[in-house]
């Protein structure tokens, strides 16, 4: 079983049986405090069976939810709060509108509540820790309602212990349960509503997520990041910008950025990240050349020469051009490979060959980086320019 559910089921489990004691306690006290905790413990039955169901079918995917059902422990969340207000209605209607009882075996009822409370606090404490570890808000809601059964435990033996000599210190005690029980109850339902309507993650998680997918260096620009809570996880959509001109090299670079922030950051569903490459202003050509002169060569990897030159898109003007003489042009072995290494070294977009290069390893080498090949029938480089 998952974990989520089995402490959804543990905290069902306990509220049953302090609804049976406080139950109990009220019959044989007629405090009006008592029985509103009763009252509180019952309903705190459903809510925890609420967040229960939550966990249970918040992964549960289907053609109509192809993307989860993760709100429902947000949904969940929601109920839980209500069913708080709700206790918070029962108290107060009792309390204005019913006349101060006398209260009875008040030690005997001091004594229980307060051993209740022990097992209660370390139920809080056990079902923070789990809800911290599995992330789950459902969990998180359960775990602070306990709180509140605590403090309202505690107001209640205040109330009890004051009876005796204050008549109207029962409902008193039961006035400041209700204050208490809606201040939680607010934070809840607030959290939750802002999870379902989408709304950001804290700063401090979207700062380290920003930082995380920054520290690449071949991201130059983060142009929008968003990052929201859905149930226990977190969606990621980031759009970017990176250096690489290449698909290839910045899908590579997309998938690194996407495990880094899992790992930076707990509970991470889902990255999204749409990349472009920076807007380019000029196109990189290369060529073999036979000689100086910029007479194509019908050889690639023998060619005593390469020609490089960068055109303008905006207006394809040509502004800036080099010849150099190839490196390799004595190496024995793989000069194709080596001058197309070169080539692609100096971030060439697009290069011209007479020879094909079907089967061979430049042409794997060009495919990978993303080089273009055009073959030429063109035998000057002033006409290739032209182009």
């Amino acid at each position: 079983m998952d974990n989520g559910k089995r402490v959804a089921l543990y905290s069902v489990a306990v509220n049953v049986a302090l609804t049976i004691v406080k139950g109990w306690l009220a019959l044989i006290s007629g405090s009006t405090a008592v029985l509103s905790e009763a009252l509180h413990s019952l309903t705190d039955v459903v809510g925890s069976l609420s967040v229960w169901i939550g966990i249970k079918i918040s992964r549960v995917r289907s053609p109509q939810f192809p993307w989860g059902l993760y709100k429902v422990e947000n949904i969940a969340a929601v109920i839980s709060a209500l069913f708080i207000f709700l206790i918070a209605y029962e108290v107060a209607k009792d309390a204005f509108t019913s006349e101060a009882k006398e209260v009875v075996n008040i030690g005997r009822s001091i004594v229980t509540l307060g051993f209740l409370m022990v097992p209660v606090l370390l139920f809080a404490q056990y079902e923070r820790k789990k809800a911290k570890e599995l992330n789950s808000p459902s969990l998180l809601a359960d775990a602070r309602h306990w709180v509140t059964d605590i403090i309202s435990i505690g107001v209640v033996i205040c109330g009890l212990a004051a009876s005796p000599y204050f008549p109207f210190a029962d409902k008193i005690s039961a006035l400041i349960v209700i204050i208490i029980v809606l201040k939680v109850g607010f934070e809840i339902l607030r959290d939750s509503i802002k999870s379902l309507l989408d709304a950001s993650v804290d700063k401090e998680t979207l700062k380290s997520i920003r930082d995380t997918v920054a520290g690449f260096e071949e991201v130059s620009e983060i142009r929008a990041l968003n990052a929201r809570n859905s149930g226990s996880f977190i969606f990621v959509h980031a759009d970017i910008r990176l250096s690489s001109t290449r698909l290839k090299e910045a899908h590579k670079v997309a998938d690194s950025i996407e495990e880094a922030v899992k790992e930076a950051v707990p509970f991470i569903e889902r990255v999204s990240i749409h990349y472009e490459p920076i807007k380019k202003e000029l196109t990189r050509y290369a060529a073999p050349l036979a000689n100086k002169e910029g007479n194509i060569s019908p050889h690639f990897g023998s060619a005593p020469f390469v020609a490089f030159w960068d055109k303008r898109l905006s207006d394809d003007v040509i502004v800036n051009e080099e010849i150099i003489e190839n490196p390799f042009l004595k190496t024995e072995k793989g000069k194709g490979i080596k001058v197309a290494e070169l080539i692609v070294d100096k971030k060439v977009d697009i290069v011209y060959i007479k020879e094909s290069f079907s089967g061979k390893g430049p042409e794997y080498l060009f495919s990978d980086a993303g080089v273009e090949v055009s073959k030429t029938d063109l035998k000057k480089l002033s006409q290739l320019k032209e182009k």
